[in-house]
């Protein structure tokens, strides 16, 4: 099971045991904090969110300077009381040692320790949650207790401008793997050690039409190890000049678009797993929970309720979301604008709602049906009209070529750091413009601060069952 966090709250973390890494201090102190936790079940991706770190106060921590720092038992309270308040899972706590460099391990005096402290605290709490990490300065280890046993943790993720691996076994990483040869021509872009975590990765497109035929091609092309296809419509003949790999007589049959993609995938004969979810829909609470099974979230839909969900996800679950857009502006003798959007969602940036992709109005508008919709408009009761954005497969290309080098980015920078928040290209005259935006702290989604890798804790936007 890995462990999964927000690249601000370790930096926290960092932050309250850096006393313990200072150079030239002979007698380093050995420090220490809580992370709070909530539990994703899923079972193809099973993994503890740190929800918040709770800051150690005056006399929390006691013994520091002994080789054993002790939790005092009303920080441990502190702590019990807060998942309570907040219906977490349980918590870890943190300690360091301070001479451990590139190994760390739990102590005999932690070994000794730690399950009597855990038993006390499922005693207080049964279906708690509890476990213990140490971290040297470049390395860490962590483990849950379930009686008198232990389990170790795989990994911590850290999701930020990119995504950060920390092994939890106290070594440092293994060898670089050799890549498939297929990936050669890659390895200058995406190195050994990025495209292995690639090939462990189940990658979630949420629409199979313009763009998102456009990501499941390139990102199988990429070495992703998964690809997971949510998409419930149905092909048409309007689809055949802008969705890669659909034929006519798929059009003539109304055959699934995802389900399509997936058969094409897997002539290719390359590596890359396809699941189609049943039903396709993430507006239905069923089908949005297969969205915290995977590692990245790709959105690739043309409406405004999905996308509301997809940005919910990716702060509840730590997954970082990459959304994609076109839109063409015409009259009916002139075009005015050619502009394909990609947008970076996720902890420390702004939802699409602040950074005005989408409106909770045109979410509103999204929920009614056909007939209601109509009427509301019709009625003047909304200045939000849906929008219609035609696109081919040429601007396509744009929007989805970005996106592609931006989750390869995530696993292996080499973009041009900080991320901007959206990049937009005007095609009509090939200027690209990157864009910066700021949540707002009445946010319903990011400026939310208890969403934060709250799990299953708040309901995401789907229909009521």
């Amino acid at each position: 099971m890995n462990l999964r966090i927000a690249e601000r709250h370790w930096a926290a973390v960092r932050r309250l045991t850096a006393h313990s890494f200072i150079a030239g201090v002979r007698f380093r102190p050995e420090t220490g904090c809580i992370l709070l936790l909530t539990h994703n079940d899923h079972p193809k991706a099973e993994s503890l969110l740190v929800a918040d770190v709770l800051s150690p106060g005056v006399g929390d921590l006691r013994d520091q300077e002994s080789g054993a720092v002790t939790f005092d038992s009303r920080y441990l309270r502190r702590a019990l009381l807060a998942i309570r308040d907040r219906g977490l899972a349980g918590f870890v706590t943190v300690h360091t040692h301070p001479l451990a460099d590139r190994s760390v391990g739990f102590s005999p005096y932690d070994d000794g320790n730690d399950p009597g402290l855990m038993a006390n605290l499922h005693d207080l709490e049964p279906t708690g949650v509890f476990g213990s990490m140490v971290l040297g300065k470049r390395a860490a280890a962590a483990r849950t207790w379930n009686g008198s046993s232990a389990s170790y943790f795989d990994e911590l993720i850290i999701v930020g401008d990119r995504l950060n691996y920390v092994r939890l076994n106290g070594s440092p990483d293994d060898a670089l793997p050799t890549p498939r040869d297929i990936f050669d021509r890659s390895l200058a872009l995406t190195g050994p050690g990025a495209l292995a975590r690639l090939a462990r990765s189940r990658v979630g497109i949420v629409g199979l039409s313009g763009t998102g035929s456009l990501m499941a091609e390139l990102l199988m092309r990429a070495g992703v190890g998964e690809l997971v296809f949510f998409e419930f419509d149905p092909a048409d003949r309007t689809n055949l000049g802008r969705v890669l790999h659909l034929r006519s007589t798929d059009a003539a049959e109304r055959a699934n678009k995802a389900v399509r993609m997936a058969e094409a995938l897997t002539e290719s004969g390359l590596p890359t797993r396809v699941t189609v979810v049943p039903g396709g829909d993430i507006r239905n609470a069923e089908v949005a929970a297969e969205l915290r099974g995977c590692d990245i979230l790709v959105g690739c839909v043309d409406r405004d309720w999905p996308r509301l969900i997809l940005c919910e996800a990716a702060y509840q679950y730590l997954i970082p979301l990459v959304d994609l857009g076109t839109e063409i502006g015409a009259s009916e003798t002139e075009v005015h604008s050619l502009d394909a959007r990609v947008s970076i969602v996720g902890p420390g940036r702004p939802c699409l709602l602040c950074s005005r992709v989408i409106t909770q109005e045109r979410v509103r508008l999204e929920s009614y049906e056909v007939a209601q919709r109509e009427r509301v408009l019709a009625m003047g009761y909304s200045k939000d009209m849906p929008l219609r954005a035609p696109a081919v497969m040429d601007l396509n290309m744009r929007a989805a070529s970005a996106a592609g080098l931006i989750i390869r980015h995530l696993y292996q920078p080499f973009l041009e750091t900080p991320l901007p928040h959206a990049v937009r290209e005007a095609a009509t005259n090939f200027s690209t413009k990157k864009q910066w935006y700021r949540s707002s702290s009445d946010c319903i989604v990011c400026g939310l601060e208890e969403r934060l890798g709250s799990g299953p804790r708040f309901r995401l936007s789907t229909r009521p069952s």
